[in-house]
């Protein structure tokens, strides 16, 4: 917060200069014929507000056409206007907003090296004490030896050649079965059945490993993600659906064939590296799982099978499917494992988020509370006037419509602390708040209704409720996730000599060519002169000055253009085309059709 002091004081200022600018450009100036908005510059509580929306994003554009039609349209040159209205939102929404992120950023990556070194801290206090421990217990015992130890947590069958495998880990790093070669089996008898040299589970072992196999897989998961785009919706029944019903039982049996062999080789749980053992396992095995029962009980065709809706209702989670191509692609579950990383840590913001929430809830509550009823005639103000019924006039009738006098609470209001999370919520998107901003200044008295402006400090309410929620929490969520890309990254690292950005280095060393200049072997050849010509400094500026004319060219049409000033262009588009024709001719005999390496 400290931090984000001297950023809101410069935000204030920004939105102080363009309040007062609008004021002396747009001020009295938005009167049109159905009345005046409630955005507008006409005085200097309101033009601060009305700046301040622009900055949230939200209906910044209308704002801007009513700008634009106050000064004489498009055609008057009230177009000229709309800069007030791009610079502000340049600079204030894409620039200084987005100075909250930084100042995000960069304080939650203090905060957490800070607790990553406490963290360190303690675990060196414990080793110590455990050290003093030890020598205590040296002490006592006659300092003859070390007391023996007893294993009281014996591992399972097999799991001495694991702990092998990590000590090897530990001392060596990237190991030898990560290098070149099939992948081994597992050393279990899978489901207590199948040893590790029985042949059925070899050949499953020896299918499931083969080069292609994911990628026939991948390309079976992709045919039935179209297939399922591809189905029709509403007609349940129709020949589309049915034909895809049949691809759908091929999908099912791939599927079905992929986890069964699966199971043979890895076993299903209860050994390590077994099948259900991995979370993407676990999503396959229900997809696949509540397939085929439901499968089974539309082929069995029995009234009990088509009337179970429940049943029938677990082919939804045939949508799942394209989920098994995360598994399978590096880079898409480097980015699943970020976002559930970040699910983690955004949990203690989470709880704060909500705290705050039902803080300003609370206090809208008690601001607000019964004071967002209005009666569907304007000209009335209590409940008690609020009867009868009203003449309504509308443009495309001479005649008046009677409608009926409502006395009713806005969508969003503030009666409760339920509905006033919901409006913050909403508010807190920045979709429509500006109404909802309306509303609260024109809140009079509990079970009155509203009137205009009554009271424009509310706004402040709304104000310090952007700076806290939109400004600051939802850049700590967006923060968080670049962060723990950021760690993610320097994980794969961290076991290694180097950091990120020697390996990026390294990376760009490997990965860099020499640069190549082409140029024709014989100097007193005729190609030799037109290369020098087309590779030289005032060539590449008179090519670039043709581009910038041509675009300036292009951007002069017009709507209703006179047929003169259109073939004027078309004249001119003619040169330039035939300028860069010439370029391109010059370029292929100086380089040739393709310069060979």
């Amino acid at each position: 917060m400290r931090s984000i002091i001297s950023l809101l004081f410069l935000l204030f200022l920004f939105i102080l200069i363009f309040a007062l600018l609008g004021m002396q450009l747009f001020g009295g100036q938005f009167n049109f014929p159905d009345g005046t908005p409630p955005t507008n510059f006409n005085t200097f509580p309101i033009a601060l507000l009305t700046v301040f929306q622009i900055l949230t994003g939200e209906d910044w554009n209308e704002v801007m056409y009513q700008g634009i039609q106050s000064q004489g349209g498009h055609k008057e040159g009230g177009m000229i206007y709309a800069l007030y209205f791009i610079v502000l939102v340049l600079f204030g929404n894409y620039t200084l907003l987005n100075v909250f992120l930084a100042i995000a950023v960069d304080n939650l990556a203090n905060a957490q090296e800070l607790t990553a070194a406490e963290e360190e801290q303690e675990e060196e206090d414990k080793e110590k004490q455990q050290l003093e421990l030890e020598k205590e217990m040296e002490t006592l015992q006659g300092g003859d030896g070390s007391p023996p130890r007893i294993d009281v947590n014996p591992s399972s069958p097999g799991s001495h050649l694991l702990n092998k495998k990590e000590e090897e880990d530990k001392k060596g790093g990237d190991t030898d079965d990560e290098l070149t070669g099939p992948k081994p089996m597992l050393p279990y008898s899978s489901m207590f059945i199948l040893s590790p040299t029985n042949p059925l589970r070899s050949l499953a072992h020896w299918v499931v490993n083969l080069r292609y196999f994911d990628v026939f897989i991948m390309v079976v998961i992709t045919l039935s993600s179209i297939a399922l785009a591809a189905e029709d919706p509403v007609v349940e029944n129709s020949t589309r659906n049915i034909i895809l019903n049949y691809f759908d039982y091929a999908f099912t049996g791939v599927f079905t064939i992929e986890m069964l062999l699966k199971i043979l080789d890895m076993g299903i749980i209860l050994h390590p590296g077994s099948y259900l053992r991995e979370f993407w396992n676990i999503m396959d095995a229900v997809v696949v799982i509540c397939a085929a029962v439901s499968l089974g009980f539309e082929l069995s065709g029995s009234s009990a099978g088509q009337n179970l809706s429940t049943i029938k209702s677990l082919r939804v989670l045939r949508v799942l499917r394209p989920l098994k191509t995360i598994k399978r692609v590096p880079k898409l579950k480097a980015v699943f494992d970020c976002v559930v990383n970040s699910l983690k840590n955004v949990i203690n913001i989470l709880i704060v988020y909500i705290l705050f929430q039902f803080i300003f809830a609370v206090i809208a509550v008690q601001l607000f509370n019964g004071k967002f009823f209005f009666c569907t005639d304007e000209s009335k103000f209590t409940e008690a006037e609020c009867h009868g019924e009203y003449f309504v006039f509308e443009d495309d009738s001479p005649l008046p419509k009677a409608e009926k006098r409502l006395w009713k609470p806005r969508c969003f209001h503030y009666d409760n602390v339920a509905a006033a999370m919901l409006t913050l919520f909403a508010v807190q998107t920045g979709e429509g708040w500006p109404q909802v901003l309306q509303n609260s200044m024109a809140a009079t008295y509990e079970d009155m209704g509203p009137i205009q402006n009554f009271r424009i400090e509310m706004s402040i309410f709304y104000i310090v409720y952007f700076v806290v929620f939109p400004f600051f929490f939802v850049n700590i969520f967006v923060a968080l996730i670049i962060i723990t890309f950021q760690e993610q990254g320097e994980a794969e690292l961290q076991d290694g000599e180097i950091d990120k950005n020697q390996k990026s280095c390294i990376d760009f060393t490997i990965q860099a060519r020499p640069l190549e200049r082409y140029m024709p072997n014989k100097r007193n050849s005729f190609k030799y002169k037109i290369w020098r010509i087309v590779v030289s400094t005032p060539f590449e500026y008179f090519i670039m000055m043709l581009i910038v004319f041509n675009t300036l060219l292009l951007m002069m049409k017009y709507h209703k253009q006179s047929a003169i000033y259109k073939k004027t262009l078309n004249y001119m588009n003619m040169g330039f085309t035939g300028m860069f024709t010439v370029e391109c001719i010059l370029k292929i005999l100086a380089f040739g059709v393709r310069v060979s390496k």
